[in-house]
């Protein structure tokens, strides 16, 4: 029990791996999952690659509906926001939440890229 208790994927129930999960069980392709929750299958493509992490709301429609706990993976999808505002990994995201700091490393600021297709050029006449 101790070592399942330490190890992170133990308990860490993430958006993508339960949708994967639900997807192969029950035989549904993305549209499928889009048309039971409400939304567009876009916004579910962008839950399996994790770029996009659902509310509350569809959180806890997807487990009235395909069975599993809630509130675990609302914590998953929590981390799953931690690690990407940060750029943390999943593993290291859940040691911090476990040690208890309190300051969050920042992800770098990006540098900001100009659109040169917007500059106005000089027009000869």
């Amino acid at each position: 029990m101790a070592a399942r208790r330490n190890d992170p994927r133990a308990v860490l129930l993430t958006v993508p791996a339960y949708l994967a999960a639900v997807r192969s069980i029950h035989g549904l392709g993305v549209a499928d999952v889009a048309r039971a929750l409400g939304v567009s299958p876009s916004v579910v493509r962008r839950w399996l690659r994790g770029t996009l992490v659902p509310g509350w709301r569809r959180l806890e429609r997807m487990t009235v509906l395909w069975g599993g706990d809630a509130g675990r993976l609302a914590v998953g999808a929590a981390l799953q926001r931690l690690s990407r505002e940060t750029g943390l990994g999943l593993e290291e995201a859940v040691r911090i939440v476990r040690s208890g700091r309190r300051a969050l490393p920042t992800r770098p600021a990006r540098a900001v890229v100009r659109d040169r297709r917007q500059l106005s050029l000089p027009i000869a006449r």
